[in-house]
């Protein structure tokens, strides 16, 4: 058996980062859609989407509605997490830029993602990751409370953290090289992506708690220089005032509804 150099590893594995799939015209000939009538030489109808070749129902109907009612498709939530962690810069450049079709729906993958994990964590008993308990002193205290409940939830304070890094993000990236006139609501799925990214990496962190941390900083620095493509000290002081931002908001309004509490009480 032939070794392959590593760099020829390296060198086909950026190349499937940039592009992991190869369209290819499958049918043969004139194709007649069996739904709407339309006669057409592609792979699906231009007309109504279906699929060439449909036809009556046999096995192979069998086999893509078991596929496809477990998300396994070519456009599967299992496909698209393995993007989302080998390629997560390229996966989400891709969907902002208009390429829709190479991953699974965003927000649908981020909801599937976190019940998915909190189902798994309870069938095998697994602790929440970092649980700590507070004194009795801070036991009125709405950010001791909540300190206490990001902890025992990591996956669902990423939400909350993601949120408020949709602003921050369009603040500091808007201007960028790689993608100009960055807006919110781009905003608003490259956070969905990465939310359900920071999600994966806290299922990790039950098996490697202590350099969960550090994997999801690196992974976000990655995803925002691919994304928009500042260089290295750029991209660096970009993110971190980015999440000092988001953080120091999420501080910001707890204090203020506790001060806000405690003069109506």
């Amino acid at each position: 058996m032939k070794l392959i150099h590593p760099k020829t590893l390296w060198r086909r594995f950026r190349a499937w980062q940039e592009r992991p799939f190869h369209y290819k015209n499958h049918s043969q000939g004139t194709q007649h859609c069996a739904n709407c009538g339309t006669t057409f030489n592609d792979n699906f109808c231009p007309r109504c989407g279906q699929a060439a070749g449909s036809g009556r129902v046999g096995w192979n109907t069998i086999r893509y509605g078991v596929m496809e009612m477990w998300n396994l498709e070519s456009r599967s939530l299992l496909t698209t997490l393995w993007q989302l962690l080998l390629r997560p810069g390229h996966l989400i450049d891709d969907y902002l830029s208009g390429k829709r079709q190479t991953s699974y729906p965003p927000v649908k993958m981020l909801l599937m993602v976190a019940v998915g994990i909190d189902i798994i964590r309870n069938l095998l008993g697994i602790p929440p990751n970092g649980a700590t308990s507070i004194s009795e002193a801070d036991v009125n205290s709405l950010l001791a409370l909540y300190n206490q409940w990001a902890e025992q939830n990591q996956g669902w304070s990423y939400l909350i953290q993601g949120v408020f890094l949709i602003f921050p993000t369009w603040l500091f990236f808007r201007n960028s090289p790689r993608h100009r006139h960055h807006t919110l609501p781009e905003g608003f799925f490259l956070q969905a992506f990465m939310s359900s990214l920071m999600l994966l990496l806290d299922a990790l962190g039950d098996f490697m708690d202590q350099w969960v941390g550090l994997l999801i900083l690196v992974y976000i620095y990655f995803i925002y220089h691919r994304i928009f493509g500042f260089r290295l000290w750029g991209t660096l002081w970009r993110t971190a005032l980015s999440l000092f931002f988001s953080i120091f908001t999420v501080f910001i309004i707890i204090v203020g509804i506790e001060v806000i509490y405690d003069c109506i009480r």
